[in-house]
This record gives C-alpha cells, sequence and structure tokens, in this order.
C-alpha cells in the first residue's frame, strides 16, 4: 500500500511539473537584434592619421574612433583667433573716442561688424575642425571598420557599431493575438543554441496588421549589460508566469 501511494505521488507531481511547462506563444517568428545599427561617418576630407579600433572593439558615446589631419584647420584657427582678439582689442580702444565723439559712428559701427565677422570665422573654423575627429554616437561595439590609417578619405564611412544593450526581441504575431499583447508586458524568452531563458518586455506593438499575411509585428527588451548575448539568434516567446 505504502508503495502504491508512493507511485500515485510521484504521477501526480510529474503531472503538475509538466502543467506548468510553458507553452510557447505561437510567434510565427522571433529572433534577436541589434537595438541600434549605427554607420559613422564624416563629410571632411583628409588622411586617416588615426584609427583607434576595430572590429569587436567596445566603444562609449563620444569616444574618439579615427582622426583626419587638421594641420591646415589648425593653421586657420590661430589666424583666425589673432583677428578676432583684434577686433575686440580695437573695439574696447574707440568706447572713448566714441564718447568724446571724435570717431563717427560709421567708423564705430565698422569696428563693431568687423568684431562679428572675426568672431563668426572662427567660429566657422572650429566646427571645421570637429569634423576631422569621428567620434561615437552611442555605447556599443564595431562590428565593420571602413578605412586605416593612411587612407585619403573624401567624406564617407569610417566605421559601423551596434548597440548590444538592451537587444530588441522581434517577433511577427498572426491575426489571433492581436490585442492580447500589450506594451509593458512582461514574457520570457528561451534562446536558440544558449538554451537559456530570460525575461523580456514589450516596448512595441504594431497598429496596424499586414493585410497580405494577417500578421503584426511586436518588439520586446531584453537586456544585455555584459554583451554575453549574441544579436541574430533565434528564440521561443514564453509566458512569463510559466516559464521555467
Amino acid at each position: 500500500m505504502l508503495k502504491l501511494s508512493s507511485r500515485l505521488a510521484s504521477v501526480l507531481l510529474a503531472c503538475f511539473s509538466a502543467g506548468l511547462q510553458a507553452e510557447p506563444i505561437q510567434a510565427l517568428s522571433c529572433y534577436l537584434e541589434p537595438s541600434a545599427d549605427v554607420t559613422v561617418g564624416t563629410t571632411a576630407e583628409g588622411r586617416v592619421t588615426r584609427m583607434l579600433v576595430d572590429r569587436t572593439d567596445h566603444v562609449e558615446k563620444g569616444q574618439l574612433l579615427a582622426e583626419l589631419e587638421s594641420g591646415l584647420e589648425t593653421a586657420a584657427i590661430n589666424t583666425k583667433s589673432a583677428q578676432a582678439a583684434y577686433a575686440n582689442r580695437r573695439l574696447e580702444r574707440i568706447k572713448d573716442l566714441s564718447a568724446a565723439k571724435l570717431i563717427t559712428e560709421q567708423e564705430v559701427d565698422d569696428i563693431r561688424t568687423e568684431k562679428s565677422i572675426a568672431n563668426l570665422e572662427l567660429r566657422e573654423r572650429r566646427e571645421q575642425m570637429k569634423l576631422k575627429k569621428i567620434t561615437s554616437p552611442i555605447d556599443g561595439v564595431i562590428v565593420e571598420r571602413m578605412v586605416s590609417e593612411g587612407d585619403l578619405l573624401k567624406g564617407g564611412e569610417v566605421a559601423r557599431i551596434v548597440s548590444l544593450d538592451p537587444l530588441y526581441v522581434e517577433t511577427v504575431m498572426p491575426l489571433e493575438l492581436f490585442g492580447t499583447l500589450a506594451k509593458g508586458d512582461r514574457y520570457q524568452v528561451r534562446l536558440q543554441h544558449l538554451e537559456s531563458v530570460h525575461d523580456v518586455v514589450v516596448i512595441n506593438v504594431d497598429s496596424i496588421v499586414d493585410a497580405a499575411s494577417s500578421t503584426f509585428r511586436v518588439r520586446l527588451k531584453l537586456d544585455n549589460p555584459e554583451y554575453r548575448i549574441p544579436s541574430g539568434l533565434k528564440c521561443l516567446l514564453l509566458s512569463a508566469d510559466q516559464a521555467q
């Protein structure tokens, strides 16, 4: 009798455990993509004097990636700085002359205009100098480098960067599930190859159904702070309260 009771308990436990297993939500496709994919470049021309990154390098927002030769721009900034400083000093010197009516209003206006133009030209040169330094607009990973040190660049692309934290879970859902998923809903995904399960949250649900396929798209967010999960993996979408 004791053996029968134990066997019955084992069967019931197995059935209970099986009931807790998550049934995959019937997404027609489910895969991971970077949350950002950016190609960085410049409109400036010049020879690449420094290339500071390569494929697989992790970069931070604002980090210097490459630099073009800038000798002419540096010289132009120095020249315009001197001209702007001279215009400022000249305007200061005529204040007393203007107060004593020893100089015409036209001459005062000419000197003020000269000062404004000098400062604007200096600002323009500094903006041109910024184009010689290519920086990363995001935190991410270098996946492609288009130039090397010594290359002559006449404007164009320098590097491609993707953001892997967070990753986006891109899914295509059948029409039957429309209205059952909403922004903020929590689910889990089981990843192909890794066979690991991770928490995700819905961040975007299409408001338009594709008439040809009777499907709609849903995007979820998967945190990946240590970049351990690669993009490109397929996945299964699971209910958060049932996934084991």
